[in-house]
């Protein structure tokens, strides 16, 4: 099997799989609870929170632990609400992010999208625009999920902070924790979105990083966990595990980064007869690789990879149910360009030696199918 859908969610950590499972049936104690060994769980609780802050520089900010980064979206952008205050969202965002600013909508708040430039980045220009003392909240993804575009969060802050001084920033960054650098003190973010199982950690946790000046309005209301925002009694030990992984990919982030920049090179290096289009920008995530070819369309050829136990996708699992691809849409990709999207995602697991048979059959796939009139039926 060669799997390169890391950016849909990635293998588990064996230790850390090994941990949450002996965590689970040794310390499976209510946080909650008044006992000492329920006090021992709160406390690694805390322990967790500080170490995730570290790794984000994050100076000013605290954790609110959630079940995905979806969750941890929506409570961005519905418990920070501001009355008589518009709401900007990129279009190159997450279907979380998007589809929760699409309600928004519908319940009658003001809500405008940021075009994107035909990299994938936001467009500056047009969100300077849209910018003015009635904007309360604006969200930008960090690494596009979709092309692996990374957007100059630090820039876009500076933006926000000089336009909408009062308004709240928020970024996804799933797709750039633990895979570049991150300082979210030093680029001016006040929310900031990760996830577990993107980084080899446990499913079913997620966290949202709060600027600690911030005061929103609870998600959940029950027993007052989560500093009485998100009650329900904590996944203790998927929210450790979460970190064990976080703690990893940190120590060998820049030796990570140099491995999949390699495999990413040498996938684009052993294809180009091919002349497939590069959906994205030069200076876009190592980890992910989005392609078009002329003739081909993506979902055929991910069920002709499929044959050979060789994974891929077209862009976000979280949008297979939907038909096109509004952010390549938004890029200014064409028709042919939108329906013939390869998805690409790379991990520290992968080889030189996967790329090289991945290459070798997606040639074999694109040849077979190029050129046949497919576009008409």
């Amino acid at each position: 099997m060669i799997y390169f859908d890391n950016a849909s969610t990635t293998k588990i950590y064996d230790e850390v799989a090994d941990f949450v499972c002996k965590h689970s049936k040794e310390q499976f104690f209510n946080p909650s609870g008044l006992y000492a060994p329920a006090l021992e769980v709160t406390r690694q609780i805390n322990d967790a929170r500080q170490s995730l802050l570290k790794f984000l520089n994050a100076n000013n900010h605290k954790i609110l632990f959630t079940a995905s980064a979806t969750e941890a979206n929506n409570f961005a952008l519905r418990c920070f609400l501001q009355k008589n205050k518009k709401i900007l969202v990129s279009q190159g965002e997450h279907s979380c992010v998007f589809e929760t600013a699409n309600y928004l909508i519908s319940q009658g708040f003001e809500v405008e999208f940021v075009k994107l430039l035909n990299n994938g980045t936001l467009d500056l220009d047009d969100l300077e625009n849209k910018l003015d003392e009635n904007v309360g909240l604006v969200s930008c993804i960090h690494v596009s999920n979709e092309t692996g575009a990374i957007n100059d969060v630090k820039s876009i802050s500076k933006l926000v902070k000089q336009h909408s001084p009062q308004a709240i920033f928020h970024c996804d960054g799933v797709q750039a924790f633990c895979k570049i650098p991150v300082n979210v003190s030093d680029c001016g973010i006040d929310l900031y979105t990760i996830s577990s199982h993107k980084i080899h950690g446990p499913r079913g946790v997620g966290a949202l990083v709060i600027n600690k000046n911030l005061h929103p309005k609870p998600l959940i209301f029950g027993g007052g966990q989560e500093f009485g925002l998100r009650s329900g009694t904590e996944n203790s030990s998927a929210i450790l595990g979460f970190t064990m992984a976080a703690k990893k990919m940190q120590e060998n982030l820049k030796s990570n980064m140099a491995h999949v920049q390699d495999l990413k090179t040498l996938l684009i290096e052993q294809i180009q007869s091919l002349n497939p289009t590069i959906n994205g920008s030069k200076n876009s995530s190592p980890n992910i690789l989005s392609l078009s070819f002329d003739g081909v369309k993506g979902e055929i050829l991910v069920h002709m990879l499929e044959q050979e136990q060789i994974y891929v996708s077209t862009g976000s699992s979280c949008n297979s149910k939907h038909s096109g691809n509004r952010v390549l849409v938004a890029m200014g990709k064409n028709k042919q360009q939108e329906a013939g999207n390869l998805r690409i995602s790379f991990c520290e697991f992968n080889t030189k030696e996967e790329v090289l048979s991945f290459a070798h059959s997606l040639s074999e796939c694109v040849k077979k199918i190029q050129g046949l009139d497919i576009w008409k039926k």
